[in-house]
């Protein structure tokens, strides 16, 4: 099984349409945590796959979300990656307390029928913006259509293939540029073509093995591979700056408890723990 970690972009000479292809496995394994469900485990992989995806597309120091919300008849409160520029991410996701899922649920017994995407862009400079898109219970790359199709007017495939028992996720995307000749059909001819692409040649072959299988008789050109991987927010330095926050009274009676107290990251499950001694320190500190 390859395990790549990266993803590739791609432009075809013939052709006004672009591509990425992704492979990820050890960042996966940081993202997805053991309590979730495992709709829940393969949507999230599916996300952080698809949110590589488009973030290499941005060249201009953006940082992207792409946060899937629960609505009224959902199971699912939310669940969202972050990625950066340099292609390093992290997210979390929270089911409804009350939620029963189990492993023969599907993506619709998790969202319900009135649940959204949003795709949020913070540029490097300017100001942020964002684009919100009913999600369509199919999948998460029939989301993803429709946003680029309808809010975008940027006709987008993608093709994401996930092997939930060995943690690993990958696909393709295909985007027009505008204003080349030909384009939708170029992008149609071209996604007949990548729909062949089975989980084994994604997931043991290289990047350039299987363009050369999809698009054989094509003319494609590859750039180098970048690297993706997790990189979490938390820090000690972040949960004690949580804890200052808290009131007075409340700092106080945490600090009282003989066993210190202890806290655990929303996104890669980390626990942080501070002494009775740390926790006197931090309200000394926060009385001053």
């Amino acid at each position: 099984m390859s395990k790549k970690n990266s993803v590739l972009r791609f432009i075809f000479d013939n052709h006004g349409v672009r591509g990425e292809i992704a492979n990820l496995h050890e960042p996966l394994a940081e993202l997805i945590h053991d309590s979730y469900p495992k709709i829940l485990k393969k949507t999230m992989m599916e996300l952080a796959i698809a949110s590589v995806l488009v973030a290499t597309t941005l060249k201009d120091g953006s940082e992207i979300m792409v946060q899937l919300r629960g609505g009224k008849s959902s199971k699912l409160k939310y669940a969202l990656i972050n990625i950066r520029q340099d292609l390093s991410f992290y997210g979390s996701a929270s089911i409804l307390e009350d939620a029963q899922l189990n492993d023969e649920s599907t993506l619709a017994d998790l969202t319900g029928e009135d649940s959204i995407l949003v795709l949020s862009v913070f540029p490097k400079d300017g100001p942020k913006w964002q684009g919100i898109v009913s999600f369509n219970n199919e999948s998460v790359s029939a989301t993803l259509e429709d946003y680029f199709k309808d809010s975008q007017q940027l006709p987008t495939r993608f093709f994401i293939h996930t092997d939930a028992e060995n943690c690993q996720c990958g696909g393709l995307m295909l985007q027009i540029i505008p204003e080349v000749k030909g384009n939708l059909d170029s992008l149609e001819h071209l996604s007949v073509l990548t729909s062949t692409l089975t989980d084994n040649e994604l997931f043991s072959l290289s990047f350039e093995e299987i363009l050369s299988r999809l698009f054989a008789h094509e003319e494609v050109k590859v750039f180098p591979e970048s690297p993706v991987s997790f990189l979490c927010i938390c820090s000690k330095q972040r949960c004690e700056n949580a804890l200052m926050q808290l009131s007075h009274d409340e700092l106080a009676s945490i600090a009282n408890e003989e066993n210190g107290t202890s806290m655990t990251c929303q996104h890669c499950g980390k626990t942080y723990t501070f002494t009775k001694e740390e926790l006197i320190s931090l309200l000394h500190k926060a009385s001053q």
